[in-house]
C-alpha cells in the first residue's frame, strides 16, 4: 500500500483535486513551507503553556487534551494554535509498521510535556491533500510548526531522544504562571489532571498562598471540603480575610449548610408549600449556592429577611454578607444587593 504515492492515472488526478481545494485553506494558515528546518526561534512566554480554548477547533483524538486529529478542514486551527504553542504534525498511515511505533512514543513525549506542544495526527491516507500540500515522501514524517512556520522536520522513525531534541528547542517552558494549563484542563473535563498538577506545584512551593488557594478551590468544585477547609485555614490570618480566600471560606459555610439537607427539588417544593418556613429558605439557598444559582440564593436570603429579621441570629442578613464576600464587591449581583440591603434595613 505504500506505493500509493506514486500511483498515477485517474488516482493522481483525484489526488491533485483534493490538493487544489485544501491548497487555498492550507497556504493561508502557514506564512511560510520548508522542508528545511528555519532558525531557531524564541522560546514561547511562560504564560503560554496551553492553546487557548476558544481557538482550538480540532477533535480530540484520545483522553489527553494535548492530541489531536486534524484534517485539511481544521488545519487552519492547528496553525493558529502555533502562535501560542509548538504544535507537532504527525503524518502516518495505517499500514506504515514504524508509525506504530512512534504513536506510543509521541503520546508519552505529549503526557510529559504537559501542554508544552500540541501533538497533530494526520492520516495520510485520508488527508492527501495536506501530505501532497507537505511534499510527503515517506512515513512517518513529524514536522515542528511554531508561529505558523515549519521550523523543523523529521522523516522516518527517529530514537526518542532526537524528538525530545527539537522539542525541547522549542516548547513551551513549564512554570509560572500554571492558570492557563489547569483551566484547559479543567474546562475539558480533566478535573483530576488539573487537580494533581496543581498539587505537583504546591508540593514544590509548600510556602505559596497563591497555589493553597487555587486548589482549595478546585477541591470545593470537586466536593472535598474537608482538604479545601484545610488548605485555607492554613493561610496568614490576613490572608484568609480578604479575597480570594475569605470568598472560598464563604462556599464552605454554604456547604456545610446543605450537609445532610433535602435535595434542591424537594427545598423548592417545601418552601413552595410553606413561603414562611425560613428553615427550608435557608437550606434551599445554600444549594442554590453550590449549583451555582446566585441571584436565586440572594432572593432566599432577602426574603428571610423581610420575614424574620432574627431567624437563627440574623441569619438573613449574615447569609447575604457570606454571598458578598464569596462574589467580591464588583460583582454586579453584589452591587444590586447590598443596595437592596442597605434599603431594608434603614
Amino acid at each position: 500500500m505504500a506505493g500509493h504515492y506514486r500511483q498515477k492515472g485517474c488516482a493522481a488526478r483525484c489526488r491533485r483535486l483534493e490538493w487544489q481545494a485544501g491548497q487555498a485553506a492550507i497556504s493561508g494558515a502557514l506564512s511560510r513551507r520548508s522542508a528545511r528546518p528555519l532558525k531557531r526561534p524564541a522560546r514561547a512566554p511562560n504564560s503560554a503553556l496551553l492553546p487557548n480554548p476558544a481557538s482550538v477547533d480540532i477533535r480530540t483524538m484520545s483522553e489527553s487534551p494535548y492530541l489531536f486529529d486534524v484534517t485539511q478542514h481544521n488545519f487552519a486551527a492547528v496553525v493558529e494554535n502555533s502562535q501560542r504553542v509548538p504544535v507537532l504534525v504527525d503524518f502516518w498511515a495505517d499500514w506504515c509498521e514504524p508509525c506504530k511505533t512512534l504513536t506510543p512514543l509521541l503520546t508519552k513525549l505529549a503526557q510529559e510535556y504537559r501542554g508544552g506542544f500540541l501533538l497533530a495526527k494526520v492520516n495520510a491516507d485520508t488527508e492527501r491533500a495536506l501530505a501532497g500540500h507537505f511534499q510527503v515522501r515517506s512515513l512517518p514524517t513529524v514536522m515542528v510548526i511554531w508561529q505558523g512556520q515549519i521550523v523543523e522536520q523529521l522523516v522516518g522513525l527517529q530514537p526518542e531522544s532526537a524528538y525530545r531534541q527539537i522539542i525541547d528547542q522549542f516548547h513551551a517552558a513549564p512554570g509560572e504562571p500554571l492558570q492557563e494549563q489547569i483551566e484547559l484542563l479543567w474546562e475539558r473535563g480533566h478535573r483530576q489532571e488539573a487537580v494533581e498538577l496543581l498539587r505537583e506545584a504546591l508540593h514544590q512551593e509548600p510556602a505559596s498562598s497563591e497555589l493553597k488557594t487555587a486548589l482549595a478551590e478546585k477541591l470545593l468544585q470537586l466536593d472535598q471540603g474537608d482538604e479545601a477547609r484545610s488548605l485555607l485555614q492554613g493561610l496568614p490570618v490576613e490572608e484568609r480575610d480578604r479575597p480570594p480566600a475569605s470568598g472560598l471560606l464563604a462556599r464552605l459555610q454554604f456547604a456545610d449548610l446543605a450537609q445532610g439537607a433535602p435535595d434542591l427539588a424537594a427545598l423548592e417544593t417545601q418552601v413552595q408549600r410553606d413561603p414562611a418556613d425560613c428553615a427550608a429558605r435557608r437550606q434551599l439557598a445554600a444549594r442554590q449556592v453550590l449549583a451555582g444559582d446566585y441571584e436565586a440564593a440572594l432572593e432566599q436570603f432577602m426574603s428571610i429577611l423581610r420575614r424574620d429579621p432574627q431567624f437563627e441570629d440574623e441569619a438573613g442578613r449574615k447569609g447575604l454578607i457570606a454571598m458578598f464576600d464569596m462574589l467580591g464587591n464588583e460583582h454586579p449581583l453584589v452591587i444590586t444587593y447590598r443596595r437592596r440591603l442597605f434599603s431594608l434595613l434603614h
